[in-house]
């Protein structure tokens, strides 16, 4: 059974070469619960390699596959930046923080 309340995970470190598969192990488990409105939030990222990108492009659309939206919330600083190059926004929903990001999915 599908629930539609809104989760959030927590991810507070820098994805690096060190990080990374440990990052695309926890969001893969978060994507499997039974909610479909989750939230990725990366408040105290400070910085986020082209392997973690990768694993958030992934997670996103994984999670459309199921039927779940996945977006992304405490984008701050160099993140915003490195996310405005490689224009995630053109197919993640990217959010300065997880207030705006709730508001968004309560309303879809």
């Amino acid at each position: 059974m599908v629930r539609e309340e809104i989760i959030t995970y927590n991810w507070n470190q820098d994805v690096t070469l060190n990080t990374a598969d440990l990052f695309r192990e926890e969001l893969q488990t978060f994507i499997q619960t039974d909610n479909n409105k989750l939230i990725l939030s990366l408040k105290g990222v400070g910085y986020i390699n082209s392997a973690g990108l990768g694993v958030i492009a992934d997670a996103v659309m994984q999670a459309r596959k199921q039927g779940k939206e996945l977006v992304v919330a405490n984008i701050q600083g160099p993140i915003s930046e490195i996310f405005e190059i490689v224009k995630f926004g053109s197919f993640i929903h990217l959010f300065a923080t997880e207030e705006e990001a709730t508001h968004f999915l309560r309303n879809k």
